[in-house]
């Protein structure tokens, strides 16, 4: 008897190389899709890379399978996965891929080897829409072209705030109808006490350490106070390919005891880390979503942040007092007042207990997601 199941194709190792956190949104997502009214016995079967080919079984309809070494070739790993689903005589009902380019064209192929048209559901992360993004290297200028030809192609896309919806929307042409909000949940969430006189004098920086993700913006707000004043330390969390270089540079305008380096930290090793941080500063160029951003904010913590699609739709929840623009054409001493300001600045009770209740729900509306595209699919 063929087991019915919604597939995830990553063929970048994305999933599976995303740690603990990543793989239990999985299994949540896997739990609600077992749960839904329509279909019964509805597997979540994700085929990701990996360095050994294996079979992990996480959950009774769930399960990761390493089919390949991590790869940019969505033939090849297409081809593989379709190999994989005939050999277990899957019934696929949904395609789910995490990007509009590799993994979108592996499931793309997938449906040409497998021989039948499954549904596709493209999950949007990136702010690709965003003018900013495409002009941050080549490499985004020929996935924007790239994205032109795949997004329309998509049964369904999910986009994960409102403002990245409305600008795919737009500059895609991309009906609106096609395009479900769903935000990222995040595990781990905890409403600390927000008490502003108690906010160290610290400036965090959480999250990859890459030249993509403005980190010499961050370098460059770090000289500008410096100069005007030095009761601030940083604390930084994060790892990358950029991480020595960016470090480097931090400590050529701050002596060693002002900075903190914790380097990766899973959501709840994070959980405890907001505690220390006065306000967190996020500098990425295009941020669809901003899941520490978030993560700071219900812990109480003010973001000063480059403007992004995420930025916004949190400045239209949050307010501008908890959320300001990060602007570096501003004097020394006006970007030593807004931090002063920042410090000071609490964060709302009301928008961080409702923020908690939304993100609850989000692992069940996606779910739903993929339920609904199937059905229409019939």
């Amino acid at each position: 008897m063929s087991k019915s199941c919604v597939v995830i194709l990553d063929p970048r190792g994305a999933i599976y190389g995303g740690g603990r956190d990543v793989i239990f949104r999985h299994a949540t997502y896997a739990q609600y899709l077992s749960k839904n009214i329509d279909f019964t016995n509805l597997f979540l079967i994700i085929c990701t890379a990996g360095k050994d080919k294996k079979s992990i079984f996480l959950k009774n309809n769930f399960s990761i399978e390493i089919i390949s070494e991590p790869t940019f070739n969505s033939i090849k790993f297409a081809k593989r996965a379709a190999n994989f689903a005939k050999s277990k005589d899957l019934s696929i009902k949904l395609l789910s891929v995490g990007d509009p380019w590799e993994s979108f064209w592996s499931a793309y192929f997938f449906n040409k080897f497998y021989h039948k048209n499954v549904p596709i559901q493209i999950q949007l992360h990136g702010d690709i829409a965003n003018p900013v993004w495409k002009r941050i290297n080549i490499k985004n200028r020929a996935r924007f072209n790239l994205a032109k030809l795949s997004l329309g192609k998509a049964s369904g896309i999910r986009a994960v705030s409102n403002n990245q919806a409305l600008k795919v929307a737009k500059i895609f042409k991309i009906k609106k109808t096609a395009i479900s909000v769903i935000p990222v949940p995040i595990t781990n969430l905890e409403l600390k006490s927000n008490v502003a006189s108690k906010r160290p004098v610290t400036l965090g920086f959480v999250g990859r350490i890459h030249v993509d993700r403005g980190i010499y913006t961050f370098v460059q707000l770090i000289k500008s106070l410096a100069i005007v004043r030095d009761d601030f330390t940083v604390l930084i969390a994060g790892g990358g390919p950029a991480k020595s270089r960016f470090l480097e540079e931090i400590k050529q305008l701050l002596p060693n005891s002002k900075i903190r380096f914790l380097g990766h930290l899973s959501e709840k090793e994070l959980k405890k880390v907001w505690r220390e941080i006065g306000v967190l500063v996020s500098t990425a160029p295009a941020e669809s979503y901003g899941r520490s951003m978030r993560q700071a904010l219900v812990a109480g913590v003010p973001i000063w942040a480059i403007n992004s699609s995420g930025v916004e739709d949190l400045i239209s929840r949050f307010g501008k007092n908890a959320v300001r623009i990060l602007d570096l054409t501003k004097s020394h001493s006006e970007l030593s007042l807004e931090l002063d300001q920042l410090i000071k600045s609490k964060v709302s009770q009301k928008f961080r207990k409702q923020f908690i209740k939304d993100n609850a729900t989000y692992a069940e509306l996606l779910a739903k997601s993929w339920i609904d595209l199937i059905n229409k699919q019939q």
